[in-house]
């Protein structure tokens, strides 16, 4: 009897942590394949960074842009970067160090599997005195905690960019709505242009656009309004909704599939969208990580039980709080997902899996997923990814063998 139930404990015990998260090691990212380079540089277009300088050959800090940034960062990508010299050399001890650098000042940013990491291979340098001049250490991407500061610089960033009107000078007395000419010339301006390029590519009608508006989203909130501007004469959109995740709620407060923050209108015009979008910011702006993308989604079905397309723009750093929810969803989503260029979050694969619908990133469109068999492997923004049993599960390709000198 006493063996019997020993057995089921031991068998329940590792059932549930079959479905745990493996905590990634060093080892880990040591065996990724290098990403090879010209030259490396950075770019900070949308997110945040910290540079932790290294001399050639070392491992040891020389400066640190902001150590106190990283304590409550959200941590995305990490780069590891150093130069091919001596020619092919097998970096692995150094790169072991460096590492373990990073390790120290945050251990989740190399035991979250969440967070990609590059090591980077600069190849323009045939000798010492050229690889000494480059670059080498670390750059961690981030993006700021979600705060009220966050949201107001999010709310500003909107009235700025997307005027409601245009006015003539001073004295003018005319007043004209802003053209779509002059949304065509805001569009150039734009860091990012994900959202507006996966809109155009797909010839979706009849959409209900779904959107999350917590913090740090500004960019793409800027990219979904300006599209219903420069597409307001086709009249593709049938509703919209925008959330923030219960808007000032405490996060302890917060119930799944009541946690609220939903905001809705009819049609598609540039006004009336910008001004919901300005309106559910103010109200809210996420407070913790996870959001309650699935209730919304739930909300506008409910509001439109005859819609076609229903399709969300999603934030891929956050993930979905009300997964619990995803079987009560009864129409393929469509899911866009904006900051996916460090991977995709498997939970938005998993939501468009399961309802039959789709991702789409900045390139690419992943239609058919609902169709993969056991065992399929795929690829998508740099990442790769494998169905077994049933789940969609990331793997690392090995890479190849140096030589030691």
């Amino acid at each position: 009897m006493r063996f019997t139930l020993l057995f089921i404990f031991v068998t329940l015990f590792l059932a549930m942590n079959s479905f745990a998260q493996i905590d990634r090691t060093v080892e880990d990212i040591l065996d990724q394949r290098e990403v090879k380079k010209f030259n490396y540089s950075l770019t900070t277009s949308l997110y945040e960074a910290v540079v932790i300088n290294m001399q050639f050959g070392q491992s040891e800090v020389i400066s640190n842009s902001d150590r106190q940034a990283l304590k409550k960062a959200d941590i995305f990508q990490v780069d590891l970067v150093f130069s091919n010299f001596p020619k092919e050399f097998d970096m692995t001890e150094l790169n072991r160090k460096r590492i373990k650098v990073v390790q120290s000042l945050r251990k989740d940013a190399v035991s979250n599997p969440a967070v990609k990491w590059r090591l980077i291979r600069q190849m323009r340098c045939k000798n010492e005195a050229e690889a000494k001049v480059m670059f080498h250490g670390i750059v961690i991407h981030y993006r700021k905690e979600q705060s009220s500061d966050v949201a107001a610089v999010d709310y500003s960033y909107i009235e700025k960019v997307l005027p409601t009107r245009r006015t003539g000078d001073s004295t003018s007395k005319d007043v004209k709505p802003l053209s779509i000419k002059e949304a065509k010339k805001i569009r150039k301006t734009l860091l990012d242009s994900t959202i507006l390029k996966v809109l155009d590519r797909n010839k979706w009608d009849d959409m209900v656009v779904v959107s999350d508006m917590t913090g740090s989203m500004s960019p793409f909130i800027v990219q979904l309004v300006l599209w219903f501007k420069l597409n307001e004469l086709e009249d593709r959109v049938s509703h919209v909704t925008f959330f923030n995740d219960g808007d000032r709620t405490p996060d302890p407060k917060k119930v799944v599939g009541r946690i609220g923050g939903i905001y809705h209108h009819e049609g598609g015009e540039y006004g009336k969208t910008r001004d919901l979008a300005l309106k559910t910011i103010s109200n809210g702006y996420g407070g913790d990580g996870p959001e309650n993308d699935l209730e919304a989604v739930l909300e506008a079905i409910e509001r439109n039980p005859k819609a076609k397309e229903i399709v969300l723009i999603a934030d891929n750093f956050a993930p979905i709080k009300d997964m619990s929810l995803i079987d009560k969803i009864d129409k393929p989503v469509r899911v866009i997902l904006c900051g996916s260029v460090v991977g995709m979050n498997i939970q938005y694969l998993e939501l468009a899996r399961k309802t039959k619908g789709s991702v789409h990133s900045i390139e690419k469109d992943l239609t058919n997923l609902a169709s993969m068999s056991e065992g399929k492997t795929f690829e998508i923004n740099g990442k790769f990814f494998r169905i077994v049993e049933g789940r969609i599960t990331e793997f690392n390709r090995k890479k190849p063998k140096l030589k030691h000198v």
